[in-house]
């Protein structure tokens, strides 16, 4: 029994010293609480596919950036209601990618020094839920190799940290309006109007295919109503649908609109409809548009949109009659009983429907009709025409232009009558004895002017 003791001690001995360098061990290796100064403070820690608001705090303004629960679209909500520039949200949220982590804590409370008080600090807001923002931080100035300075909100220490650089977030609310013009992909545009200034109108077309699927090649009606080659029309359509203009100008930037150089509306399959008016005004390869519905002037490339207002075909030498505009002093339509009187504004001298009162019509269209009732043209001659046969002595409808001096010209509407699928008008001047024709979507946009739909 003795000669087992020693062997018993010596054991126990050792597992005692294991024990203790095990302890030692895990003293040694405990990791500090979240809350100590070698942590680094997480200033961003989300997914952003599930960012459903954003908000940018300047000194003066508040942008607020909403994505439908639905569509996944982006929008500007406040102080501006127009759809956002979805280019630019993803380059903002691509910085919290992975979660942000402060590099350096640098200071407390000296906010001025690093760009983050009141006056030049920029608050950003990330929700991902409808309570509580996931994120919240004041970016101020950037800082070495790629970081800027942060504060976290209820916090006051000062940090550096990699949120993208205060770019991403330093921008006025337009600067965050959409910047893609059409915002279609060329298999959802079912159609496409040319309306040039003083040209007839062309339609781009799908040709029909088997089952009626919406996507055949490209044609023109008139079938040389532009020079697009063939083997370039989905390529041109493509880069009209997904135009993106490099800035967005205010509203008052004279780009050439009185009047635009062509009018260019693209249909898509669900029949929503998108028109711009493009500018004669050119600079550096940059085209001037306006799209109707939304502010600001888009400047774009001049390359997207030549093709579908430089490549029109040779303007109609059929002229009816031509007044120059400074002499009219009214338009007057007449239909049955029907009669109504587009004049110029006493306030603004803007050309409106001035009679009856309460009716209107959209601006755009308006100047359509004074352009072209001004110098309309027709689209062919009817040789040997009767005039009684084809409606026009008792005509369906009256399109008068009224001089200042009183007197008048005035263009007669009769029978309608088909061609290769499109719906034409006869019509000829008041004091004229030719027989003309006239497309129908130009006839519709002049109804449309006087408030006929």
């Amino acid at each position: 029994m003795n000669s087992d003791i020693p062997s018993l001690t010596a054991k126990t001995t050792i597992l005692t010293g294991i024990a203790i360098i095990v302890g030692l061990l895990a003293l040694f290796d405990t990791p500090s609480p979240v809350d100590e100064p070698n942590q680094s403070a997480t200033v961003a820690k989300l997914n952003p596919d599930h960012v459903s608001r954003i908000e940018l705090t300047h000194a003066t303004v508040k942008t607020i950036l909403e994505r439908d629960e639905l569509t996944r679209d982006w929008r500007i909500t406040a102080p501006l209601d127009q759809e956002a520039d979805e280019a630019r949200i993803s380059h903002l949220l691509a910085a919290f990618r992975r979660p942000v982590a402060a590099d350096v804590t640098i200071d407390d409370g000296t906010t001025q020094e690093y760009g983050l008080d009141a006056a030049d600090g920029i608050v950003v807001e990330l929700w991902t839920g409808a309570t509580d923002p996931a994120a919240s931080f004041t970016v101020g100035n950037d800082g070495p190799g790629g970081s800027s300075f942060v504060r976290i909100s209820g916090q006051t220490a000062v940090h550096r940290a990699r949120v993208g650089g205060r770019r991403r977030f330093d921008r006025q609310p337009r600067d965050w309006r959409n910047r893609v013009v059409v915002d279609r992909n060329e298999p959802d545009i079912q159609g496409i109007r040319i309306e040039p200034w003083n040209g007839s109108i062309v339609h781009m077309v799908r040709e029909p295919t088997e089952g009626e699927t919406g996507d055949g090649a490209w044609a023109f009606d008139p079938p040389d109503g532009l020079t697009i080659e063939a083997g370039k029309r989905m390529a041109a359509v493509s880069r009209l649908g997904s135009m993106r203009a490099a800035t967005i100008l205010d509203d008052d930037f004279e780009g050439g609109f009185s009047p635009p150089a062509a009018n260019i509306t693209v249909m898509d399959k669900e029949g929503t409809e998108v028109t711009l008016a493009v500018g004669r005004k050119e600079a550096d390869g940059v085209t001037f548009v306006r799209v109707a519905g939304k502010e600001g002037v888009y400047a774009v490339p001049k390359a997207d949109i030549a093709p579908f207002v430089g490549a029109t075909a040779p303007v109609s030498k059929l002229s009816l009659y031509k007044v120059l505009e400074p002499n009219i002093a009214k338009l007057i339509f007449y239909q049955k009983r029907t009669k109504v009187e587009i004049g110029r504004s006493g306030d603004s001298g803007v050309w409106l429907i001035t009679n009856p009162s309460g009716l209107a019509s959209d601006v755009a269209d308006v100047q359509f009709a004074l352009r072209t009732l001004s110098s309309p043209r027709a689209g062919a001659e009817v040789p040997d025409a009767s005039a009684a046969r084809l409606g026009l002595t008792r005509p369906r409808m009256v399109f008068e232009v009224q001089r200042v001096d009183g007197s008048h010209e005035a263009l007669f509407v009769g029978r309608h009558f088909k061609r290769n699928g499109q719906i034409y008008f006869y019509v000829k001047s008041q004091n004229g004895d030719q027989v003309y024709t006239l497309d129908e979507p130009t006839l519709s946009r002049l109804r449309r002017a006087f408030g006929q739909n």
